[in-house]
Protein backbone atom coordinates (compact mmCIF):
# COMPACT_ATOMS: atom_id res chain seq x y z
CA UNK A 1 0.00 0.00 0.00
CA UNK A 2 1.51 3.65 -1.11
CA UNK A 3 1.70 6.27 1.88
CA UNK A 4 -0.32 9.53 1.34
CA UNK A 5 2.95 11.29 0.29
CA UNK A 6 3.41 8.22 -2.52
CA UNK A 7 -0.26 8.39 -3.56
CA UNK A 8 0.19 12.37 -3.86
CA UNK A 9 3.54 12.29 -6.05
CA UNK A 10 2.15 9.84 -8.47
CA UNK A 11 -1.11 11.54 -8.64
CA UNK A 12 0.68 14.51 -9.78
CA UNK A 13 2.84 12.46 -12.59
CA UNK A 14 0.07 10.77 -13.87
CA UNK A 15 -3.49 11.81 -13.31
CA UNK A 16 -5.30 14.65 -15.32
CA UNK A 17 -7.72 16.36 -13.07
CA UNK A 18 -11.04 17.88 -14.47
CA UNK A 19 -10.94 20.50 -11.64
CA UNK A 20 -8.34 19.91 -8.74
CA UNK A 21 -8.61 20.85 -5.37
CA UNK A 22 -6.09 19.91 -3.28
CA UNK A 23 -4.01 17.14 -2.02
CA UNK A 24 -6.82 15.40 -0.09
CA UNK A 25 -7.50 11.92 -0.70
CA UNK A 26 -11.17 10.69 0.15
CA UNK A 27 -10.97 7.07 1.23
CA UNK A 28 -14.66 6.11 3.13
CA UNK A 29 -17.86 7.42 3.42
CA UNK A 30 -21.15 6.91 5.71
CA UNK A 31 -24.49 8.89 5.89
CA UNK A 32 -23.39 12.21 5.43
CA UNK A 33 -19.83 11.76 6.16
CA UNK A 34 -16.39 10.90 4.48
CA UNK A 35 -13.17 10.25 5.56
CA UNK A 36 -9.88 11.34 4.31
CA UNK A 37 -6.34 8.86 3.63
CA UNK A 38 -5.48 10.78 7.24
CA UNK A 39 -8.64 9.83 9.69
CA UNK A 40 -9.97 13.63 9.01
CA UNK A 41 -13.78 13.64 8.83
CA UNK A 42 -15.83 15.98 6.70
CA UNK A 43 -19.72 16.61 6.62
CA UNK A 44 -20.52 16.24 3.07
CA UNK A 45 -22.62 19.44 2.20
CA UNK A 46 -22.39 18.70 -1.82
CA UNK A 47 -23.45 14.96 -1.59
CA UNK A 48 -19.84 13.77 -3.53
CA UNK A 49 -20.47 16.68 -6.06
CA UNK A 50 -23.33 17.72 -6.90
CA UNK A 51 -25.23 15.17 -5.82
CA UNK A 52 -24.38 12.05 -6.79
CA UNK A 53 -24.98 10.32 -3.39
CA UNK A 54 -28.13 12.25 -2.56
CA UNK A 55 -29.33 9.02 -0.18
CA UNK A 56 -26.30 8.94 1.91
CA UNK A 57 -22.33 7.27 1.33
CA UNK A 58 -22.54 3.73 1.67
CA UNK A 59 -25.96 2.92 1.70
CA UNK A 60 -27.03 -0.53 2.19
CA UNK A 61 -29.02 -1.18 -0.65
CA UNK A 62 -26.76 -0.06 -2.87
CA UNK A 63 -23.49 -1.96 -1.47
CA UNK A 64 -26.11 -4.97 -1.82
CA UNK A 65 -27.41 -4.08 -5.09
CA UNK A 66 -23.53 -3.83 -6.63
CA UNK A 67 -22.61 -7.36 -5.11
CA UNK A 68 -24.95 -9.09 -6.50
CA UNK A 69 -24.70 -7.84 -10.11
CA UNK A 70 -21.08 -7.88 -9.73
CA UNK A 71 -20.77 -11.39 -11.54
CA UNK A 72 -22.25 -10.19 -14.36
CA UNK A 73 -21.87 -6.35 -14.87
CA UNK A 74 -21.92 -5.79 -18.33
CA UNK A 75 -24.30 -6.44 -21.52
CA UNK A 76 -24.03 -5.83 -25.00
CA UNK A 77 -26.64 -2.47 -25.01
CA UNK A 78 -28.18 -4.26 -28.24
CA UNK A 79 -30.10 -7.37 -26.55
CA UNK A 80 -32.47 -7.21 -23.54
CA UNK A 81 -30.85 -7.11 -19.87
CA UNK A 82 -33.27 -7.72 -16.93
CA UNK A 83 -31.75 -4.57 -14.80
CA UNK A 84 -32.18 -2.65 -17.68
CA UNK A 85 -36.21 -3.27 -18.11
CA UNK A 86 -36.99 -2.87 -14.33
CA UNK A 87 -34.98 0.18 -14.13
CA UNK A 88 -36.69 2.09 -16.91
CA UNK A 89 -40.22 0.99 -15.90
CA UNK A 90 -39.25 2.33 -12.26
CA UNK A 91 -38.29 5.61 -14.15
CA UNK A 92 -41.75 5.50 -16.21
CA UNK A 93 -43.98 5.43 -12.84
CA UNK A 94 -42.31 8.26 -11.52
CA UNK A 95 -41.48 10.68 -14.59
CA UNK A 96 -43.71 13.71 -14.95
CA UNK A 97 -46.92 12.92 -17.26
CA UNK A 98 -46.40 10.96 -20.45
CA UNK A 99 -42.35 10.76 -19.99
CA UNK A 100 -42.22 7.61 -20.96
CA UNK A 101 -39.47 6.17 -22.86
CA UNK A 102 -35.80 5.96 -21.50
CA UNK A 103 -31.86 5.64 -23.10
CA UNK A 104 -29.36 4.90 -20.66
CA UNK A 105 -26.45 6.51 -20.69
CA UNK A 106 -22.82 7.01 -18.25
CA UNK A 107 -23.04 10.83 -17.10
CA UNK A 108 -25.31 13.59 -17.90
CA UNK A 109 -23.57 14.88 -20.86
CA UNK A 110 -24.26 12.15 -22.75
CA UNK A 111 -28.01 12.12 -21.46
CA UNK A 112 -28.09 15.79 -22.62
CA UNK A 113 -26.37 15.13 -25.75
CA UNK A 114 -28.83 11.74 -26.53
CA UNK A 115 -31.95 14.32 -25.68
CA UNK A 116 -30.43 17.24 -28.05
CA UNK A 117 -29.85 14.84 -31.55
CA UNK A 118 -33.55 13.04 -30.59
CA UNK A 119 -34.92 17.03 -30.63
CA UNK A 120 -33.48 17.59 -33.54
CA UNK A 121 -34.23 14.41 -35.58
CA UNK A 122 -38.11 15.05 -33.84
CA UNK A 123 -38.46 18.51 -35.06
CA UNK A 124 -36.31 18.48 -38.14
CA UNK A 125 -35.03 21.33 -36.76
CA UNK A 126 -31.56 22.46 -35.81
CA UNK A 127 -31.32 25.33 -33.81
CA UNK A 128 -31.09 25.05 -30.00
CA UNK A 129 -31.85 27.43 -27.42
CA UNK A 130 -30.68 27.48 -23.12
CA UNK A 131 -30.31 30.01 -20.70
CA UNK A 132 -27.45 31.94 -19.50
CA UNK A 133 -25.68 30.67 -16.82
CA UNK A 134 -26.47 27.18 -17.13
CA UNK A 135 -24.44 24.18 -16.81
CA UNK A 136 -25.58 21.02 -19.44
CA UNK A 137 -22.00 19.35 -19.78
CA UNK A 138 -18.56 19.77 -20.78
CA UNK A 139 -18.44 18.76 -24.16
CA UNK A 140 -17.63 21.02 -27.40
CA UNK A 141 -21.31 21.44 -28.53
CA UNK A 142 -23.08 21.30 -24.32
CA UNK A 143 -20.20 24.18 -23.90
CA UNK A 144 -21.82 26.25 -26.09
CA UNK A 145 -25.41 25.75 -24.17
CA UNK A 146 -23.91 26.92 -21.01
CA UNK A 147 -21.89 29.46 -19.27
CA UNK A 148 -19.55 31.28 -21.29
CA UNK A 149 -16.60 30.82 -18.97
CA UNK A 150 -16.52 27.26 -20.27
CA UNK A 151 -16.50 27.48 -23.60
CA UNK A 152 -13.31 29.97 -23.85
CA UNK A 153 -11.20 29.20 -26.59
CA UNK A 154 -13.41 26.38 -28.03
CA UNK A 155 -15.41 26.68 -31.29
CA UNK A 156 -18.51 27.98 -31.42
CA UNK A 157 -21.73 25.76 -32.21
CA UNK A 158 -23.97 27.33 -35.16
CA UNK A 159 -27.46 27.40 -34.18
CA UNK A 160 -26.72 27.39 -30.13
CA UNK A 161 -27.99 30.20 -28.69
CA UNK A 162 -28.69 31.48 -25.08
CA UNK A 163 -31.34 34.05 -23.26
CA UNK A 164 -31.35 35.71 -19.90
CA UNK A 165 -31.93 33.23 -17.17
CA UNK A 166 -35.04 34.09 -14.45
CA UNK A 167 -32.13 35.34 -11.82
CA UNK A 168 -34.48 37.90 -9.85
CA UNK A 169 -31.15 38.70 -7.47
CA UNK A 170 -29.70 40.22 -10.70
CA UNK A 171 -31.81 40.47 -13.18
CA UNK A 172 -30.99 41.27 -16.50
CA UNK A 173 -33.86 43.23 -17.24
CA UNK A 174 -33.33 45.68 -14.07
CA UNK A 175 -36.77 44.92 -13.07
CA UNK A 176 -37.86 43.20 -9.98
CA UNK A 177 -40.49 40.93 -9.16
CA UNK A 178 -43.00 40.56 -9.22
CA UNK A 179 -43.90 44.03 -11.71
CA UNK A 180 -41.35 42.70 -13.89
CA UNK A 181 -44.03 41.04 -16.40
CA UNK A 182 -41.86 37.96 -16.57
CA UNK A 183 -39.03 39.42 -19.31
CA UNK A 184 -36.36 36.48 -18.76
CA UNK A 185 -39.82 33.86 -19.93
CA UNK A 186 -41.01 36.40 -22.77
CA UNK A 187 -37.38 36.65 -24.10
CA UNK A 188 -37.57 33.17 -26.09
CA UNK A 189 -40.06 34.57 -28.10
CA UNK A 190 -38.11 37.19 -28.74
CA UNK A 191 -35.36 34.84 -29.52
CA UNK A 192 -37.23 32.57 -32.10
CA UNK A 193 -38.17 35.97 -33.72
CA UNK A 194 -35.41 37.94 -34.05
CA UNK A 195 -32.27 35.70 -33.37
CA UNK A 196 -33.01 32.56 -34.73
CA UNK A 197 -33.56 31.16 -38.29
CA UNK A 198 -37.10 30.02 -37.48
CA UNK A 199 -35.56 26.74 -37.33
CA UNK A 200 -35.12 26.60 -33.68
CA UNK A 201 -35.91 22.54 -32.64
CA UNK A 202 -35.73 22.72 -28.99
CA UNK A 203 -35.40 25.47 -25.18
CA UNK A 204 -33.16 23.72 -22.75
CA UNK A 205 -32.96 24.34 -19.00
CA UNK A 206 -32.33 23.00 -15.72
CA UNK A 207 -35.23 23.81 -13.56
CA UNK A 208 -33.18 25.12 -11.12
CA UNK A 209 -29.63 26.41 -12.21
CA UNK A 210 -26.92 24.05 -10.60
CA UNK A 211 -23.46 25.75 -11.55
CA UNK A 212 -25.25 29.06 -12.33
CA UNK A 213 -25.56 29.94 -8.75
CA UNK A 214 -28.48 28.19 -7.41
CA UNK A 215 -30.92 30.43 -9.80
CA UNK A 216 -34.92 29.39 -10.32
CA UNK A 217 -37.92 31.05 -11.04
CA UNK A 218 -39.79 32.92 -8.76
CA UNK A 219 -42.78 31.67 -10.12
CA UNK A 220 -45.09 28.99 -12.25
CA UNK A 221 -45.83 31.64 -14.74
CA UNK A 222 -42.26 31.87 -15.78
CA UNK A 223 -42.69 27.61 -16.98
CA UNK A 224 -46.17 28.49 -18.56
CA UNK A 225 -45.13 31.50 -20.43
CA UNK A 226 -42.17 29.45 -22.08
CA UNK A 227 -44.46 26.48 -22.95
CA UNK A 228 -46.94 28.48 -24.24
CA UNK A 229 -44.02 29.89 -26.38
CA UNK A 230 -42.46 26.43 -27.53
CA UNK A 231 -45.76 25.15 -28.15
CA UNK A 232 -46.33 28.27 -31.10
CA UNK A 233 -43.41 27.49 -32.32
CA UNK A 234 -42.80 23.44 -32.44
CA UNK A 235 -39.74 23.53 -30.05
CA UNK A 236 -39.46 20.97 -27.48
CA UNK A 237 -38.69 21.58 -23.81
CA UNK A 238 -35.47 19.59 -22.14
CA UNK A 239 -35.59 19.80 -18.82
CA UNK A 240 -32.26 18.96 -17.48
CA UNK A 241 -33.02 17.45 -13.94
CA UNK A 242 -29.17 15.97 -13.38
CA UNK A 243 -28.75 18.12 -10.84
CA UNK A 244 -32.35 18.29 -9.54
CA UNK A 245 -34.33 14.79 -9.82
CA UNK A 246 -35.08 12.68 -7.93
CA UNK A 247 -36.61 14.53 -4.73
CA UNK A 248 -33.49 17.04 -3.76
CA UNK A 249 -35.69 19.62 -4.43
CA UNK A 250 -38.69 18.47 -2.14
CA UNK A 251 -40.51 17.16 -4.95
CA UNK A 252 -39.81 14.10 -6.95
CA UNK A 253 -38.59 16.23 -9.30
CA UNK A 254 -37.73 20.12 -10.01
CA UNK A 255 -39.90 20.73 -12.74
CA UNK A 256 -42.47 20.29 -10.45
CA UNK A 257 -41.42 23.04 -8.32
CA UNK A 258 -41.38 25.71 -11.20
CA UNK A 259 -44.51 24.00 -13.13
CA UNK A 260 -42.93 22.60 -16.09
CA UNK A 261 -44.10 20.41 -18.46
CA UNK A 262 -40.97 18.49 -20.64
CA UNK A 263 -40.85 17.03 -23.53
CA UNK A 264 -37.75 15.18 -22.79
CA UNK A 265 -36.05 14.86 -19.20
CA UNK A 266 -32.32 14.40 -18.48
CA UNK A 267 -31.50 12.65 -15.02
CA UNK A 268 -28.10 11.22 -13.57
CA UNK A 269 -26.13 12.28 -10.44
CA UNK A 270 -28.36 10.53 -8.12
CA UNK A 271 -29.96 8.08 -9.96
CA UNK A 272 -26.63 6.07 -9.49
CA UNK A 273 -25.96 6.26 -5.70
CA UNK A 274 -22.18 6.64 -6.55
CA UNK A 275 -22.38 4.82 -9.78
CA UNK A 276 -21.86 6.44 -13.00
CA UNK A 277 -25.54 6.54 -15.20
CA UNK A 278 -27.62 8.53 -16.58
CA UNK A 279 -31.11 8.81 -18.78
CA UNK A 280 -33.06 10.64 -21.31
CA UNK A 281 -36.80 10.03 -21.03
CA UNK A 282 -38.66 10.93 -24.00
CA UNK A 283 -42.21 11.74 -24.60
CA UNK A 284 -43.34 8.72 -26.34
CA UNK A 285 -44.41 10.10 -29.39
CA UNK A 286 -41.13 11.98 -29.30
CA UNK A 287 -39.35 8.82 -29.06
CA UNK A 288 -41.09 7.33 -31.63
CA UNK A 289 -41.05 9.94 -34.01
CA UNK A 290 -37.31 10.48 -33.49
CA UNK A 291 -36.43 6.85 -33.97
CA UNK A 292 -38.99 5.87 -36.39
CA UNK A 293 -36.84 5.07 -39.06
CA UNK A 294 -34.53 3.16 -36.93
CA UNK A 295 -34.31 -0.63 -38.85
CA UNK A 296 -33.01 -3.46 -36.32
CA UNK A 297 -29.54 -4.08 -35.91
CA UNK A 298 -29.21 -0.60 -37.37
CA UNK A 299 -27.34 1.92 -34.88
CA UNK A 300 -28.63 5.74 -34.10
CA UNK A 301 -26.69 6.25 -31.07
CA UNK A 302 -24.97 3.80 -29.63
CA UNK A 303 -23.03 3.51 -26.56
CA UNK A 304 -20.73 0.64 -25.35
CA UNK A 305 -22.33 1.21 -21.50
CA UNK A 306 -25.48 2.24 -22.32
CA UNK A 307 -27.98 0.72 -19.70
CA UNK A 308 -25.05 -1.77 -18.34
CA UNK A 309 -26.69 -4.55 -15.90
CA UNK A 310 -24.54 -3.21 -12.71
CA UNK A 311 -25.21 0.47 -13.07
CA UNK A 312 -28.95 -0.28 -13.88
CA UNK A 313 -29.13 -2.37 -10.86
CA UNK A 314 -28.02 0.10 -8.84
CA UNK A 315 -30.05 2.43 -9.94
CA UNK A 316 -33.15 0.38 -9.61
CA UNK A 317 -31.71 -0.08 -5.60
CA UNK A 318 -31.57 4.05 -5.43
CA UNK A 319 -35.63 4.76 -6.83
CA UNK A 320 -36.48 1.84 -3.94
CA UNK A 321 -34.81 4.11 -1.44
CA UNK A 322 -36.46 7.33 -2.88
CA UNK A 323 -40.06 6.05 -2.66
CA UNK A 324 -39.66 3.59 0.74
CA UNK A 325 -37.66 6.66 2.33
CA UNK A 326 -39.77 9.35 1.36
CA UNK A 327 -36.53 11.38 0.26
CA UNK A 328 -38.47 14.34 -1.22
CA UNK A 329 -40.53 14.80 1.95
CA UNK A 330 -36.57 14.24 3.82
CA UNK A 331 -35.13 17.16 1.51
CA UNK A 332 -38.20 19.33 2.21
CA UNK A 333 -38.25 19.00 6.03
CA UNK A 334 -33.88 18.98 6.44
CA UNK A 335 -34.14 21.86 3.72
CA UNK A 336 -36.38 23.90 5.21
CA UNK A 337 -34.60 23.59 8.77
CA UNK A 338 -31.32 24.63 6.63
CA UNK A 339 -32.43 27.29 5.05
CA UNK A 340 -33.99 29.19 8.45
CA UNK A 341 -30.92 28.49 9.87
CA UNK A 342 -29.19 30.30 6.75
CA UNK A 343 -31.08 33.06 7.15
CA UNK A 344 -30.35 33.78 10.59
CA UNK A 345 -26.83 34.07 9.77
CA UNK A 346 -28.20 36.08 7.11
CA UNK A 347 -29.11 38.57 9.30
CA UNK A 348 -25.89 38.81 11.17
CA UNK A 349 -23.12 38.44 7.96
CA UNK A 350 -22.49 41.49 5.66
CA UNK A 351 -21.32 39.07 3.06
CA UNK A 352 -24.65 37.30 2.66
CA UNK A 353 -26.57 38.85 -0.03
CA UNK A 354 -29.35 36.09 -0.34
CA UNK A 355 -30.29 32.21 0.61
CA UNK A 356 -32.28 30.80 -1.73
CA UNK A 357 -33.43 26.93 -1.93
CA UNK A 358 -35.53 25.06 -2.61
CA UNK A 359 -35.05 21.71 -0.76
CA UNK A 360 -31.58 20.87 -0.05
CA UNK A 361 -30.65 22.56 -3.33
CA UNK A 362 -29.46 25.88 -1.52
CA UNK A 363 -27.51 28.74 -3.10
CA UNK A 364 -25.76 31.18 -0.32
CA UNK A 365 -24.53 34.35 -2.57
CA UNK A 366 -21.57 35.91 -0.95
CA UNK A 367 -21.24 39.77 -1.45
CA UNK A 368 -18.83 42.56 -0.71
CA UNK A 369 -21.74 44.98 -0.38
CA UNK A 370 -25.49 44.07 -0.14
CA UNK A 371 -26.33 47.36 -1.45
CA UNK A 372 -24.54 47.38 -4.95
CA UNK A 373 -24.63 43.49 -4.59
CA UNK A 374 -20.67 43.08 -5.75
CA UNK A 375 -19.63 39.89 -5.92
CA UNK A 376 -17.08 38.37 -3.56
CA UNK A 377 -15.38 36.07 -5.43
CA UNK A 378 -12.47 35.95 -3.26
CA UNK A 379 -13.78 35.78 0.51
CA UNK A 380 -16.08 32.98 -1.03
CA UNK A 381 -13.38 30.95 -2.50
CA UNK A 382 -11.37 31.74 1.36
CA UNK A 383 -14.57 30.72 3.21
CA UNK A 384 -14.96 27.80 1.10
CA UNK A 385 -11.19 26.86 1.77
CA UNK A 386 -11.39 27.20 5.68
CA UNK A 387 -15.05 25.34 5.87
CA UNK A 388 -13.04 22.40 4.16
CA UNK A 389 -9.95 22.69 6.87
CA UNK A 390 -12.49 22.64 9.83
CA UNK A 391 -14.58 19.84 8.51
CA UNK A 392 -16.92 20.95 6.68
CA UNK A 393 -17.25 20.53 2.44
CA UNK A 394 -19.00 23.07 0.33
CA UNK A 395 -19.23 23.25 -3.34
CA UNK A 396 -19.28 27.08 -5.35
CA UNK A 397 -20.90 27.98 -8.23
CA UNK A 398 -21.57 31.23 -10.27
CA UNK A 399 -18.34 31.10 -12.63
CA UNK A 400 -16.36 28.26 -12.47
CA UNK A 401 -13.18 28.40 -10.62
CA UNK A 402 -13.71 31.81 -9.09
CA UNK A 403 -17.74 31.46 -7.66
CA UNK A 404 -19.37 33.59 -5.31
CA UNK A 405 -22.25 31.54 -4.55
CA UNK A 406 -21.51 28.73 -2.03
CA UNK A 407 -23.29 25.40 -3.11
CA UNK A 408 -25.19 23.72 -0.26
CA UNK A 409 -26.78 20.27 -1.06
CA UNK A 410 -25.95 17.39 1.08
CA UNK A 411 -27.56 13.94 1.16
CA UNK A 412 -30.90 13.67 2.87
CA UNK A 413 -28.88 11.34 4.79
CA UNK A 414 -27.31 14.65 6.87
CA UNK A 415 -28.53 15.01 10.56
CA UNK A 416 -29.78 18.02 12.36
CA UNK A 417 -27.41 17.96 14.43
CA UNK A 418 -24.63 18.06 11.56
CA UNK A 419 -26.23 20.41 9.68
CA UNK A 420 -25.90 22.89 12.98
CA UNK A 421 -22.38 22.01 13.06
CA UNK A 422 -21.85 23.25 9.53
CA UNK A 423 -23.88 26.49 9.90
CA UNK A 424 -21.74 27.33 12.96
CA UNK A 425 -18.70 26.58 11.32
CA UNK A 426 -19.83 28.59 8.36
CA UNK A 427 -20.65 31.49 10.96
CA UNK A 428 -17.21 31.63 12.41
CA UNK A 429 -15.97 31.35 8.79
CA UNK A 430 -17.71 34.20 7.38
CA UNK A 431 -16.94 36.48 11.47
CA UNK A 432 -13.10 35.54 10.12
CA UNK A 433 -13.57 36.57 6.87
CA UNK A 434 -15.48 39.83 7.40
CA UNK A 435 -12.89 41.48 9.94
CA UNK A 436 -9.82 40.40 6.93
CA UNK A 437 -12.23 43.07 5.00
CA UNK A 438 -12.16 46.04 7.57
CA UNK A 439 -14.90 48.82 7.23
Amino acid sequence: MSSVEEIIEKDSMYVIHGSNYGPVILVEGKGALVKDANGKEYIDCIAGTAGPVLIGWGHPKVVEAIKKQAEFPHAFFGYINAPRVELAEKLAKIAPHGLAKTWFGCGGGEAVETALKAAIKYTKKKEVISLYEGYHGMTIALSNLGQAKLREGLPIVPGFKQIPSPYCYRCFYGQAYPGCDFECARALEEAVKHGSCHDVAAFTMEPVQGMGGHVYPPDKEYAKIIRETCDKHGMLIIADEIQTGLGRTGKMWGSECIGLQPDIMCVGKALGGGVPISAAIFREEVAEGAFKDHQPRETWHPSTFSGNPINCAVASAVIDVILEEKVPEKAATLGSFLTGKLKELQGRHRLIGEVRGPGLFIGVEIVKDRETRERAPEEALKAAAMCFERGVWFGLSQQPGIGNVFKIKPPVAITREQISKAVDVIDGVLSEVEKGMGG
